[in-house]
């Protein structure tokens, strides 16, 4: 049986209620936050074919957990009366936060096993998202990032400035590497690679410099790859205000009330030591680490 959706923070009923939440001229469609789960799930699992129930699964237990949330767009409109007419540059975020164990005691530990399988199932999630909402051609840049990171590491004990923490990040952008790779490599063994063998080779050089298993690389020069460029950690205030207001990971500080979004110019507060974690992950990260700028949610219309 599936969780249900616990909100803690008053900001993330908020912005679900004011972003997310499907309405229309006969009222609210989505019910409840887990209503909004299922409607994006459905929609984006409809590619399975018979196995989309198993995939519905998968995507709404993450989505209960606040472990994967996707692309702002596929939140606001998948599964409703409007259409996503071109899904460009599409992204998800995994909430390093959700997956500490026994947070804020000795025990607390990073479960780093099911954050990469997480980081799969998002790779899953947008390359199905593509096939229903995009005419481009494969491949395409993915933006999988991470929001709650500085959550992650109170949770872990781990004072921001410390030499543990800056650990702790680079575990956690070469597990976010990691997943996100044997997802785009599992997909291209199932539906086939548009990336040539040569430019696989090339790519090769990347992977083992990061430190991936031998084993990962050699089935990704075996059966390809779906993307090329799969991580990108850049700002998502809205989601991470719906995320029970955890911190965005490429603008560090909460905003004082969820009405106001990320500046443009870039974020209130951005510590030294926010910058470090950040600066440790950058060489598992695909695109350059972006701190200011606005998410694509904010240039949407709200529902």
């Amino acid at each position: 049986m599936l969780p249900t959706t616990r909100f803690t923070d008053p900001a993330a009923v908020e912005a679900w209620d004011s972003w997310f939440r499907w309405r229309d001229g006969s009222g609210l469609r989505d019910l409840d936050i887990d209503a909004t789960w299922w409607r994006v799930a459905n929609a984006l699992a409809v590619v399975e074919g018979p196995f989309s129930p198993l995939l519905v699964r998968h995507l709404v237990n993450a989505f209960c957990r606040w472990s994967l949330l996707p692309d702002e767009r596929l939140l606001q409109y998948a599964g409703t009366d409007t259409r996503i007419e071109e899904l460009d540059s599409p992204a998800a975020v995994l909430n390093v936060a959700a997956f500490v164990s026994s947070p804020l005691t000795g025990l607390a530990r990073f479960d780093r096993d099911s954050f990469m399988a997480t980081a799969g199932l998002a790779v899953h999630l947008l390359d199905n998202a593509l096939t229903l909402f995009s005419s481009a051609r494969l491949p395409v840049a993915l933006s999988i990032g991470v929001i709650g990171l500085t959550d992650a590491m109170r949770y872990l004990g781990c004072p921001l400035s410390s030499t543990e923490a800056r650990e702790h990040a680079r575990e956690i952008a070469m597990c976010l590497a990691e997943g996100c790779l044997r997802g785009s490599v599992l997909l291209a063994s199932e539906r086939g690679s548009p990336v040539t063998p040569s430019e696989r080779s090339r790519l090769a050089e990347r992977w083992r410099e990061r430190g991936m298993p031998e084993s990962l690389v050699a089935d990704a020069l075996a059966h390809g790859v779906r993307h090329t460029s799969l991580t990108a950690i850049q700002p998502h205030p809205r989601l991470a205000a719906l995320a029970n207001n955890v911190a965005d990971a490429a603008t560090p500080a909460r905003y004082p009330t969820w009405q106001a979004p990320a500046p443009a110019g870039g974020p209130m507060q951005f510590s030294a030591a926010q910058g470090n974690l950040l600066a440790a992950m950058q060489p598992w990260i695909d695109a350059p680490i972006r701190t200011s700028g606005i998410s694509r949610a904010e240039e949407a219309p709200r529902i």
